[in-house]
């Protein structure tokens, strides 16, 4: 079984301070959200860091910088409309700080992390079958460890743009609660991350941020079934 476990969209662009009008200006679309101040602005040369959660901390809007993340956290079975929805949700965040800014984004991505089940497969079952995939949209492998990288290249607008389709399987210890008290399993991981390279010449507006994310799912989805042939 497949499930997703956070699902992730990023943009890259000058810093953002934190400030109380900033914050207004997001209220339409982040409702009621709690700001978090994780480092004070003025501590340089170390950029800025803060978030801004929702009362169930189930979203969470992190300035990290130059790096822009908007966390879902979802845990549930795989969905192709949940994955398109949660990219239209990013259309409008990231649209919206945007056009308050007036600042475009160097880079962009979408990062689903997924939960593989295994059902008494052995784990050596699971890395034969990743690390057999070789080849992905007609290029070949870039390189590989516990991850894989393939970069491929996509038009985004007008613009010719590379792309990096990145998986990274992990393996992480979970604490579950049984009949017989608390024990401790394996979960296997793969944080999926597609997003397109840091090149200098690369400057996306609102226009091009809307057609990455209408995109993704696509992508996603094409690269995950790669994997799991779903």
């Amino acid at each position: 079984m497949y499930n997703i476990k956070t699902l992730r969209g990023t943009i890259f662009c000058p810093p953002i301070q934190y400030s109380k009008d900033f914050v207004a200006s997001l209220a339409p679309i982040v409702e009621g959200y709690l700001p978090i101040l994780v480092r004070d602005n003025n501590t340089l040369p170390i950029f800025p860091v803060w978030q801004l959660s929702s009362l169930d901390e189930k979203e969470l809007l992190a300035f990290n910088g130059e790096k822009i993340d908007l966390i879902s956290v979802v845990e549930s079975e795989i969905n192709d409309e949940q994955v398109r929805a949660f990219c239209e949700r990013c259309k409008v965040v990231f649209g919206k700080i945007m056009e308050l800014t007036g600042n475009p984004s160097t880079r962009m991505a979408l990062a689903p992390t997924v939960v593989i089940t295994q059902n008494g497969s052995r784990p050596t079952d699971l890395y034969n079958r990743i690390f057999n995939v070789h080849e992905f949209d007609g290029v070949e492998l870039d390189s590989s460890n516990l991850s894989q990288v393939y970069r491929v290249e996509k038009m985004i607008g007008e613009k010719n743009v590379i792309i990096n389709f990145v998986s990274n399987f992990k393996a992480e210890n979970e604490l579950i609660t049984t009949g017989n008290g608390n024990q401790i399993r394996v979960r296997y991981l793969c944080d999926f991350d597609v997003n397109t390279m840091p090149l200098p010449q690369y400057r996306f507006n609102k226009a091009d941020v809307e057609v990455f994310f209408d995109s993704a799912p696509t992508y996603f989805s094409r690269f995950y079934n790669k994997y799991f042939d779903l």
